[in-house]
């Protein structure tokens, strides 16, 4: 490894293990394109009642069908951390029949053994990619921001199928049922697919030197990926103990997006090719929306004020802007600039 390569954290090629493939195809790429036609499916089989899955599951099964394989795709892991590897490995060829098992699971009856049971394999999975963020992090000793980003993403990610099987087992801790079901929606957007694209973008606003340049739209991108990151988990904290905290994380994390949407739009858009460039203006602008329905169902959280925002108008334009606005755009985009 180069000493610019060092002090970025990007692995070259010869320090990271190869994608796996298939038919000369990387297994990610054929895990999400087969994943998309199952999903389109499961929608077609949901809609003539052939199929019981609720909405927010079916946001659920797109991010495990197609969003975390095109993610784990993206993802570099070094060939030195032997942990990593193997479990990177497990994760990439178990993701596609994990996410099945975990698909039949949400169109069975909550509290059923057998919906339980075919939720472990996604927790399997989840947690593999997880100890490819720990072997990550093992292997920089620490920074820099952007890849400090993706390694959130990747250590997240099993928060969203734990909440699964929570919600797979009928137990609701102290929330509402459909509450359980949207962390786990949650942690597959915000937890997974979220810090995986600051993180990426972040790579192509940095220097030589894997630091953010002097300039306005590299100050704030440094300043709003740790603001980014750590929302996330500070606003589950809030959900759980206190709603202020939870008004207070969220208008935090709601400023940190933005401005990361806007370094997109100016740093990024201009500097890719018209394909790329489209799809991350089109994600950049559908995380400012996204974002401004959270904060106002969040201020809704507040006692005595009335919801701005319904759970239901949140599934509906809060969910479906979050996963077809953003976040499969954007991964879309970023595979795009590998080919």
């Amino acid at each position: 490894m180069t000493d610019v390569e060092a002090a970025t954290g990007r692995l070259p090629r010869s320090a990271a293990i190869p994608h796996p493939r298939v038919a000369g195809r990387r297994v990610a790429d054929v895990t999400a394109a087969v994943g998309g036609v199952l999903w389109l499916g499961l929608v077609a089989g949901t809609v003539s009642g052939a199929v019981p899955v609720p909405v927010p599951a079916l946001y659920v099964c797109l991010a495990a069908l197609v969003l975390v394989p095109l993610g784990l795709g993206l993802v570099a892991v070094p060939r030195e951390v032997a942990i990593a590897t193997t479990a990177y490995r497990a994760a990439v060829f178990g993701q596609l029949p994990a996410a099945l098992a975990l698909a039949i699971a949400l169109a069975t009856p909550r509290g059923s053994i057998g919906g339980i049971a075919l939720t472990f394999p996604w927790l399997g999975v989840t947690g593999a990619i997880a100890l490819c963020g720990v072997g990550r992090l093992a292997s920089r000793s620490g920074g820099p921001i952007p890849e400090l980003a993706i390694d959130a993403g990747l250590l997240y990610v099993p928060v969203a199928a734990t909440f699964l099987v929570l919600h797979a087992a009928g137990i609701s801790l102290r929330f509402a049922p459909i509450l359980v079901l949207l962390t786990g929606v949650h942690f597959h957007y915000a937890g997974f697919a979220l810090p995986l694209v600051v993180g990426l973008t972040g790579r192509r606003l940095t220097d030589g030197d894997g630091r953010f340049p002097a300039t306005i739209t590299g100050r704030v991108t440094a300043v709003v990926t740790p603001v980014v990151v750590g929302g996330i988990g500070l606003i589950a904290v809030g959900i759980t103990f206190s709603p202020l905290l939870e008004v207070v994380a969220v208008a935090a994390f709601t400023a940190g997006v933005v401005g990361f949407a806007t370094c997109t739009l100016r740093g990024v858009v201009p500097a890719v090719p018209r394909l790329p460039g489209l799809l991350f203006a089109v994600a950049a602008l559908s995380l400012c929306w996204t974002m401004a329905l959270a904060f106002a169902f969040a201020f809704g959280s507040l006692s005595g004020t009335p919801p701005l925002v319904s759970i239901p108008e949140m599934i509906r334009w809060h969910g479906s802007v979050n996963a077809f606005g953003f976040a499969l755009p954007s991964l879309v985009a970023f595979r795009l600039l590998e080919a």
